[in-house]
């Protein structure tokens, strides 16, 4: 961290979610040095500065935590890591699955996971719409992955009877939710990331129950 205002900011936004907050904090930090160094040989995010990262990417992934159902977790298209990493850290009783169809980002987050010792996730090298696992979730999460209706075509399969698939987005999606199924239900939430002025939602969707 630059200074101590900075520290203390990040440690006030993280503290709800976990009483062992420099413990929570040291990883959070290291996994963006990590994403730091492995910029300079792939393009893991346009964002370079720690400071940054950690609200825009970190905060950001974490604004969804409350949203979460159950304990198994698959995070579509996880890219870096978000938002799959940051609620693996700062949820150890839930086991995440994280899926990517770049190998090398699978690699790095696998030295991640290794060297962080964050020991409730696994990694998958595949496309969702080629993903054929027999495990279903509680909960399906992804951060600037698609249009929602791909995301649930694609998705609903692995989802439980009664589990939901959490999309974050920036602005009010208007149009995306305009091209949904009717028989999809959902809900749209405005998100609140500390020190983050843009606007953040995410739309939840799930099963249309009366289809069983």
């Amino acid at each position: 961290m630059q200074n101590n205002i900075e520290k203390e900011f990040f440690y006030k936004s993280i503290s709800k979610f976990t009483s062992d907050i420099e413990v929570a904090a040291d990883k959070l930090i290291n996994f963006c040095e990590y994403i730091k160094k492995a910029n300079k040989l792939h393009n893991l995010t346009s964002i370079t500065k720690t400071k940054d990262m950690l609200t825009k990417h970190i905060l950001d992934s974490l604004s969804i935590k409350h949203l979460l159902e159950g304990n198994k977790i698959l995070d579509i298209g996880s890219g870096a890591g978000f938002p799959g990493i940051p609620l693996a850290i700062l949820s150890p009783e839930s086991h995440f699955l994280l899926l990517d169809s770049n190998n090398k980002k699978i690699i790095f987050l696998n030295h991640v996971k290794i060297n962080l010792n964050i020991r409730n996730v696994d990694l998958v090298h595949e496309r969702i719409e080629n993903f054929d696992d027999k495990r279903s979730f509680d909960s399906i999460v992804c951060r600037s992955f698609s249009t929602l209706s791909t995301i649930f075509k694609n998705s609903e399969n692995h989802l439980k009877k009664e589990g939901i698939i959490i999309a974050m987005k920036g602005k009010y999606p208007d149009k995306e939710l305009s091209e949904l199924d009717k028989n999809i239900n959902y809900k749209v939430e405005k998100l609140i990331v500390p020190g983050l002025s843009a606007e953040r939602h995410a739309v939840i969707m799930s099963k249309n129950r009366n289809e069983d």
